[in-house]
Order: C-alpha cells, then sequence, then structure tokens
C-alpha cells in the first residue's frame, strides 16, 4: 500500500504510465494571427545571483515583441537602495547568424538560438547578470531550426507583459507568435504544433496512435511529423527541403489523404497499442501548403504514455 499515492510518480503527468490521451488543434485558416500558437514559454525569478548588485534588485521583468522588426525585449524592473525604480533591458534582434552578448544586446538566426540566449547567465554591459534571471523554454508552436530571421514582419507584434516566476500555478508566460500570412517558408504556409509527454520540450517516450481531421480546400498541402530534440538541432539553412531532411520523419500524408476520423484503415498510424512503435519525443506535426485564407486545419491526435 502506498500511503501517499498523489505524491507518488505514477501520478505525474497522465496519472498512469500507459494512459491514452489526446490533443486538438483547430486553425481557422493559415492567415489568421488569432490562432497563432506561441513559440517560447518564460519566466523570471527576481532574486539576487552571484556577481549581481545589490544596489539594483530586481523585482519583476516584462517581455515584448517590436512590430515590424519582431526585436525581442526583455525588461527587468529593479530597485536601488532608496527603494528608486529603474529598468534594465536586453535586446535579441533577428539577423542572419547568432551573435552573443554584448552590452545587453545579441542576435539570432533560429528560434534555438534565441532560447539559447534567454538562458544565458550574463548579457554584458550594466546589471547584465540579471540576465540570469530569465528561463525559456520551446513552446507548443515552435520548432528549434524555425528562422526567424525569415522575414521583418514574420512574427507578431507583442507589447510587454510581465514574465511570471517559475512554478506559477497556471499557464506560463509565453510569447513570439508567427505572423501566419507572413511568415512562409519554400514559398507555403506553415502550421507547426508541437507533441510532447507531459510538456511540448519533453524527449520522453510515448506512442502516436492516431492522427486524424481535417485540412481545407489546398490540394498541395502535405502533412508531416517530424522529430525534434534540441540536442539533435542543425542550423538551418534557409532551404526547406535540406533542412527538413535533418529531422527523422515518423509519418508523412498529403492533406487528401489524410484519414478523417479515428481508425482509419489507409494512410494512418498503427492503432493498437501492442503493435505501435514507441517514438522519442517531442514530435513536430507540420502542415504546410501553397494557400492562405482557403486552408483551415483540424487535427487530432491520440497518443499512449510509455512506462
Amino acid at each position: 500500500m502506498r500511503p501517499y499515492t498523489n505524491n507518488h510518480p505514477d501520478a505525474l503527468g497522465n496519472g498512469s504510465l500507459t494512459a491514452l490521451f489526446s490533443q486538438r488543434l483547430d486553425i481557422t485558416t493559415f492567415g489568421t494571427d488569432a490562432d497563432a500558437l506561441d513559440c517560447i514559454n518564460l519566466s523570471y525569478s527576481p532574486e539576487i545571483f552571484p556577481g549581481g548588485l545589490t544596489s539594483a534588485v530586481p523585482d519583476n521583468a516584462t517581455v515584448a515583441v517590436a512590430a515590424t522588426t519582431n526585436v525581442i525585449t526583455l525588461t527587468v524592473n529593479h530597485r536601488n537602495a532608496a527603494g528608486t525604480f529603474a529598468a534594465t533591458s536586453f535586446t535579441i534582434t533577428p539577423a542572419a547568424a547568432k551573435v552573443a552578448w554584448s552590452a545587453g544586446a545579441a542576435s539570432a538566426l533560429s528560434l534555438k538560438d534565441v532560447i539559447d540566449l534567454i538562458n544565458e547567465d550574463d548579457a554584458g554591459g550594466t546589471n547584465g547578470a540579471m540576465l540570469r534571471g530569465f528561463r525559456a523554454t520551446i513552446a507548443e508552436g515552435g520548432m528549434y531550426d524555425l528562422v526567424v530571421d525569415q522575414t521583418s514582419a514574420g512574427f507578431q507584434a507583442e507589447t510587454a507583459k510581465s514574465v511570471l516566476p517559475p512554478a506559477t500555478t497556471g499557464s506560463p508566460t509565453s510569447f513570439f507568435k508567427r505572423d501566419m500570412a507572413v511568415w512562409t517558408t519554400d514559398s507555403d504556409f506553415c502550421a507547426f504544433w508541437r507533441l510532447g509527454l507531459p510538456e511540448v520540450k519533453d524527449r520522453g517516450l510515448f506512442k502516436l496512435l492516431d492522427l486524424y481531421g481535417a485540412i481545407g480546400t489546398d490540394t498541395g498541402c502535405t502533412v508531416q511529423v517530424v522529430r525534434d530534440d534540441d540536442e539533435d538541432y542543425v542550423a538551418p539553412t534557409g532551404t526547406w527541403g535540406t533542412d527538413i531532411a535533418n529531422h527523422e520523419v515518423v509519418y508523412s500524408v498529403t492533406a487528401a489523404n489524410l484519414p478523417a476520423g479515428s481508425g482509419a484503415a489507409a494512410n494512418s498510424m498503427e492503432h493498437n497499442p501492442n503493435n505501435a512503435s514507441a517514438e522519442r519525443g517531442p514530435l513536430v506535426v507540420i502542415v504546410k501548403g501553397d494557400t492562405n485564407a482557403a486552408q483551415t486545419v483540424n487535427l487530432v491526435a491520440r497518443m499512449q504514455a510509455v512506462s
């Protein structure tokens, strides 16, 4: 008998090491910004860290994304010994190559570059050590080699919003949404949907038993499922065919042949958990097509946890 069943590891995640679970994605069209998924989860700890300045005590932080330029600004609001407030900002600018922090500024080519830069301990310049209070992880709309310098308006503008501390009850602070009608690759529009257990960044094992739904009127649309781990990251070259070839493909089907419901016999995954292979996550579902307004995406993924 387990005296503290609710605290036992078996109770984490889905409550069972072999539980069935599902996730659903609904996008009105490829061009609907309101349906865009966040690419980054973010937290901030307002603490004085080794090497920090007691004359600048961090109080809270915000994050913002500038219109058109897509520059990410992380701002720490801090107090001096007299209690007077001031602010220190760190900026990450999209560029053709990653550039390390210097005087509170850095540049990134890919989403992984952005996450890695945020997770460093010092941005240089005055109060640069305050950067270490931020921690970033990939969110459900992200892919590590997603190019942030793809276009000058490829991401949506976001006004400054507070960054919650880690372990906060409820949803984490998330940001960096693609502009669905502007961010294109290979002249195509895309939807990225990340699957993981229990979180989208997790590389734990699970079985993808079913992927079904409805795609809009674009006959040239494809649905692919690929593995995307930061340990397997290869810097993007700008060519879709080359970049996607750096990922292990788990499943691929044209939109016309995507199963409409669960348990389909054709063009489907292995539905029987006893026969289905275990996949090492995280996985990314990529829907890619050459039209915009006519392209709706409604998908359901059914999975099983693996002990």
